[in-house]
């Protein structure tokens, strides 16, 4: 009776290991008895990631597009150029303004004291252009008058040496003759010189004259420093971040506020290098901006920058600092792009600053320019819930 039940045990052993070495080498059977194979529903699946995946590949190539944008201006900030107390202050924070307006006065008197003063020294100068001018014409007479006496001596001194040649006068009176001749040609020389340093210290005629031009330049320079003591927005646009009031010092080369240009504004849109490849200047563009959901302006590229700082440079002598990057994907570079609107946009639509996303067509008839359209669009619509 054991040993029946030990051949059975030892013949259930067998049969199990020889069935768990079949079972090893066999895949397992359906229900059905057939082998089993992957489902329909997760080839459906595979398939579709590797859809999306080409689909990305292509759609970063032909229309490339980025959330990383930002709108950008022309920031100013408003710097009085001479210094004085503000008397007043023509705007508010936040305030648009036309090209021109009078945004701040600072107190001009002391400025009016410096064209007032800048006018009597060009009136000074004219009347020493006049003394100048009389003593040329003083000069010039002597100088006359001393040709004149040369020609007269010099004749004398003729008559005189011929008698004294003859004997007729004696030579004491000869010698006296040359001295006077010699005096007369020395008068000469003299009126020349007085004529010359006159000439030198008139200088030019007419406005053309150093101390009229110097002068000149005195009162243009108080007029321009009067002028300056009222600041004037320099395009249209918006002034922004200040504190003013009058009585605070307004000091030369200290920004007093910001003014933000609203004529020329743009979008900085950043992208991957690798979505760079069929960018090209003058590509049209769709832009939904997070100031205005629900709309798309359109636009087109305006250029591509060159290059962007990567690494801070090393002072020289110093080794180089490397950043180790670890994975199998290195993390993306990114490159401005600038971009243009085709139309202007309604005053204060446009924020220095605000976001935006933007499409870049590539190649506009393709049906991946209509799935950028339908994108740039849900992607406005989804800026009423950012």
């Amino acid at each position: 009776m054991s040993n029946n039940g030990s051949q059975s045990s030892t013949g259930h052993t067998e049969t199990t290991t020889k069935v768990g070495q079949q079972g090893g080498a066999q895949p397992a059977e359906s229900p059905t008895g057939k082998p089993a194979t992957p489902s329909a529903m997760t080839l459906a699946l595979l398939c579709l990631c590797l859809g999306l995946f080409v689909f990305y590949l292509v759609a970063d190539r032909v229309i490339p597009s980025t959330d990383m944008a930002r709108v950008r201006g022309n920031v100013i900030p408003i710097t009085p150029l001479v210094s004085g107390a503000v008397v007043d202050v023509s705007v508010r924070p936040n305030d648009r303004v036309q090209q021109g307006k009078a945004l701040v006065h600072i107190d001009p008197t002391d400025y009016l004291i410096a064209v007032k003063q800048a006018e009597q020294g060009l009136e000074q100068a004219g009347k020493q252009v006049g003394i100048h001018t009389a003593s040329v014409q003083a000069a010039q007479v002597a100088l006359s008058d001393a040709l004149v006496n040369q020609d007269n001596v010099e004749r004398q001194a003729r008559r005189i040496f011929a008698m004294a040649d003859q004997g007729i006068v004696t030579q004491a009176d000869a010698d006296k003759t040359r001295a006077a001749v010699a005096h007369a040609n020395a008068g000469v020389e003299t009126a020349r010189s007085a004529l010359e340093q006159a000439k030198k210290q008139l200088g030019k005629r007419g406005q053309q004259n150093s101390e009229i031009q110097s002068a000149l330049l005195q009162l243009q320079k108080a007029q321009l420093d009067l002028s300056r003591t009222v600041i004037r927005a320099p395009a249209m646009g918006g002034v922004s971040n200040f504190r003013l009031d009058e009585g605070v010092y307004a000091s030369k080369g200290r920004p007093l506020m910001t003014f933000v240009s609203g004529e020329a504004v743009w979008i900085e849109a950043y992208f991957r290098e690798n979505s760079l490849g069929n960018i090209e200047a003058d590509d049209p563009v769709e832009i939904a901006l997070d100031n205005a959901p629900g709309r798309v302006f359109r636009g087109r590229v305006a250029s591509i920058d060159y290059g962007v700082n990567w690494q801070s440079a090393q002072t020289s002598g110093q080794l180089a600092t490397v950043d180790n990057q670890s994975g199998w994907l290195r993390q993306s570079q990114r490159f401005p792009v600038m971009m243009r609107f085709d139309e202007p946009l309604p005053a204060g639509l446009l924020r220095v600053g605000g976001q935006a996303d933007v499409v870049v067509y590539t190649d506009g008839a393709s049906l991946m320019a209509t799935w950028g359209r339908l994108w740039i669009r849900l992607l406005s619509w989804l800026s009423y819930a950012r």
